[in-house]
């Protein structure tokens, strides 16, 4: 599945991961906290980064001249009778217990629990064995390669047999392996039983702190709602900022800083698969949906050139409002994110974000919550109260391509190539 071109603020968090937004070598004068006049005023307390940025990307940018008055159709997301079946049918998923049973006969739709070891003329492949702990599959829709499933059906627990298949040619995952028959040593360990139970009140009082189905889904509704409305109010804070950004228009932009930002996503990268043990080829394939380095280039290129659009737009409207960040905001958005995802020290955090990119996150906050609370709904009534500080930056948007989630995108293409009966 071809990851999307995330549209607006992303790239503060995922270009952090890789090397980040800020050049390192102002890192230095950016840690310097200082009065700094900018065109607007003084600012007692504010940060050099915010003046160098707007100093750096302002000039180039013709804002929208509505973007102080966009208009927009409020979203609102009502709660449905599937929405609830779908937590009614996750609570029965939390109460559903399984068992491994040792009796009875493996058929096409049991889950069962299996060991095994490949072989490839008589000696055993790399990553091609359970190593005695066990694995479950469903048999018929495992997607283990050629007619692995089928072998298995007919087997009582305890049995230990082999399973003769042969590999695709070409086979991606590991290219020495293509065309090769190759036989498992297997062991059938368990039948794995699934207890599904009723959806009635002894199960809710079992799983949650209501006595009744009736609470229960009272309780999903009101949840369900809350989360709808703040969703509903991030989606319409993103559509405003993405009309103001789609209505400016931008003379000239850096492209010695875009050309570097381009090189370092595709050197992290590289580096990434090297480190995993997966040619860059099937880790681009896998997470991208691409097929050749060209691609992903052409890709990471139309990436940054949207992300610094974003960017130098953002900035000139905080020029022309006077926004800007304090150190003390500065130093609570790092906190924030050191507990967020486990960074523990100065150096560890330095690897992940530059002081410019924390900077430019909380001076994007601000200034999409300033693009919200001037926008004007359709009938031409104010915006409401919008004192809720948006956490535009989701963790999908702020993983999407950092360093965590695309690690976590390696070591799923890492395993899938890794699983070599699949």
């Amino acid at each position: 599945m071809k990851k999307k071109i995330c549209m607006f603020l992303v790239g503060a968090m995922c270009l952090a991961g890789l090397s980040g937004c800020g050049d390192k070598k102002d890192d230095k004068k950016s840690e310097t906290s200082e009065k700094v006049t900018t065109e607007a005023g003084t600012n007692e307390g504010s940060s050099g980064v915010i003046a160098d940025m707007k100093a750096k990307y302002a000039d180039s940018v013709t804002l929208y001249d509505q973007y102080k008055s966009v208009k927009y159709t409020p979203s609102k997301t009502e709660v449905t009778d599937n929405d609830i079946e779908r937590e009614k049918a996750s609570l029965i998923s939390k109460g559903t217990t399984t068992e491994n049973v040792t009796t009875g006969i493996a058929t096409y739709g049991d889950a069962v629990n299996i060991d095994y070891t490949g072989y490839v003329d008589g000696v055993a492949f790399d990553h091609g064995s359970t190593e005695g702990k066990g694995t479950e599959i469903t048999l018929g829709s495992s997607g283990y390669i050629d007619n692995f499933d089928e072998q298995i059906v007919g087997h009582k627990p305890g049995d230990s047999f082999d399973v003769v298949v042969t590999f695709p040619d070409p086979y991606q995952n590991d290219e020495t392996l293509s065309g090769k028959k190759a036989i498992f040593d297997t062991k059938l360990n368990s039948i794995v039983v699934k207890k599904v139970p009723e959806y009635n009140d002894e199960l809710v009082k079992s799983q949650t702190s209501y006595a009744t189905t009736a609470e229960f889904e009272q309780a999903m509704r009101e949840k369900l709602k809350e989360e709808n409305a703040e969703n509903d109010k991030s989606r319409d804070k993103q559509n405003i900022a993405t009309t103001v950004v789609n209505n400016s228009n931008i003379s000239q932009y850096p492209e010695e800083e875009m050309q570097h930002l381009i090189d370092s996503m595709i050197s992290q990268v590289s580096q990434l698969a090297e480190s995993n043990g997966v040619d860059l080829t099937t880790l681009i394939s896998y997470y991208y949906g691409l097929q050749t380095e060209d691609e992903f280039k052409d890709y990471i290129s139309e990436y940054v050139q949207n992300y610094m659009r974003q960017k130098m737009i953002i900035v000139a409207v905080a020029k022309a409002e006077n926004i800007d960040v304090t150190t003390e905001e500065y130093d609570t958005k790092k906190q924030e994110l050191m507990a967020n995802y486990n960074l523990t020290d100065e150096t560890s955090f330095s690897q992940y974000y530059s002081t410019d990119d924390v900077y430019y996150m909380i001076l994007a906050e601000k200034v999409v919550d300033f693009l919200y609370e001037n926008a004007v709904v359709d009938d031409g009534s104010s915006s409401g109260d919008n004192s809720e500080v948006m956490d535009l930056i989701t963790t999908e948007a702020a993983t999407g391509t950092t360093t965590g989630t695309t690690t976590e995108a390696a070591t799923e293409a890492t395993t899938e190539a890794a699983t070599e009966a699949k």
